[in-house]
């Protein structure tokens, strides 16, 4: 009996197929196909976002728990869940050595993601400033707002030191 999940990896994309079969994860989109031998197993990294498999080789397969439907992600976890656990049972058997690993959530993206606004919003805040015909204002609020920046990028190689 042959497992399989199927995702949309992108809005533009057709869909692609993962499925176990005698051994091996097959990856299908359209008329590609890309097999992998869980004998060659390294890893196996899994969140809550998907799973991310390592052949030797330096081969990877990731295999995301999101899909589009339109130009939005849904979550598929009703489906993606057995398929993880049919993977996971399949790479025990046949690969005993991998590495099974669990990750957190990155604490790095979202204090990116606060950075960019940080730098739009200085950005917009001098150009406004500069269309009213207050530009000492404005490059004296922006300086402001990009110290504020540099402070937070400062914090960010901290966030990731004690998951090494």
């Amino acid at each position: 009996m042959t497992i399989s999940y199927t995702a949309r990896l992108s809005p533009w994309q057709g869909d692609t197929t993962w499925s176990l079969e005698a051994g091996e994860v097959v990856e299908r989109r359209a008329a590609r196909e890309r097999r992998f031998a869980l004998t060659e197993l390294v890893s196996l990294r899994a969140s809550a976002s998907g799973v991310l498999l390592r052949f030797r080789g330096r081969r990877t397969l990731p295999v995301p728990a999101l899909s589009y439907g339109g130009v939005r992600p849904r979550d598929q976890a009703a489906t993606f869940a057995p398929f993880l656990a049919a993977l996971l049972d399949a790479a025990h058997a046949d690969a005993p050595k991998a590495k099974v690993l669990a990750t957190r959530a990155n604490l790095g993206e979202p204090l990116v993601w606060i950075m960019a606004l940080m730098g739009a919003g200085a950005v917009a805040l001098l150009l406004f400033a500069a269309t009213a015909g207050e530009w000492a204002l404005g490059v004296t609020l922006a300086a402001r707002l990009v110290f504020v920046l540099i402070l937070a990028a400062a914090a960010l190689p901290w966030l990731e030191r004690g998951r090494r």
